[in-house]
């Protein structure tokens, strides 16, 4: 009774690991999906940002490469967006939102 008994938790445990892998994973996927979407209307606005400063556009390695660096921060401020949110909450107390 006792080997089937940690059978089951055993596999229960898998299943549960299992399916918060692939949870994660799809949200992970869902993000990148979503911050891809407008990937040419964010290039042409950081081309059109760095011209009206400097009055030449930006060489297209140059795009790609702020491309790149946008899409791999846009985890790490959700990150930190997530550790800061409660400690602000409770600092600055809860707002309702109307």
């Amino acid at each position: 009774m006792r080997a089937l008994r940690r059978l089951i938790q055993g596999r229960i445990l898998l299943l549960t690991i299992c399916a918060a892998g692939i949870g994660g994973t799809f949200q992970f996927g869902y993000n990148l999906s979503i911050i891809n979407a407008p990937t040419l209307h964010i290039q042409e606005f950081t081309n059109e940002t760095w011209q009206a400063r400097t009055g030449e556009p930006l060489p297209d390695h140059l795009v790609l490469l702020m491309w790149s660096l946008i899409v791999s921060l846009y985890p790490l401020g959700g990150l930190f967006g997530a550790l800061l949110a409660g400690p602000l909450a409770i600092t600055l107390g809860r707002s309702p939102s109307w």
